[in-house]
């Protein structure tokens, strides 16, 4: 099973965003489920295959890291750490922004 972690920074974020309402619940519902698919072994196969989920791998700044779509904007960036079988949250962003 592949274990879901939250960055402490990308969680205050992300926390702030829920505060103010740029992520509303049903932004937090889809979250939700996306964490789901992957702590319940479909990580490939409902997560990078997938068209809902829009997942691909970053370049740049970001390279090595994914990002996958939880709306229209709203985007999760993370990593796969392959030796831990984790997924780390870096940044939960309502709005495609990319920025470090």
């Amino acid at each position: 099973m592949i274990k879901v972690k939250i960055e402490d920074d990308a969680a205050l974020e992300f926390q702030q965003h829920i505060d103010c309402g740029s992520i509303t619940s049903d932004d937090l519902e889809i979250i939700r489920a996306w964490m789901c698919e992957i702590q319940t072994g479909n990580y490939e196969s409902r997560i990078l295959n997938s068209r809902y989920w829009n997942d691909h791998p970053l370049d740049g700044s970001w390279k090595g890291y994914r990002s996958s779509s939880f709306g229209f904007k709203g985007r999760i960036i993370y990593r796969r750490e392959q030796d831990r079988f984790i997924i780390l949250v870096v940044r939960i962003t309502p709005d495609h922004d990319y920025e470090r």
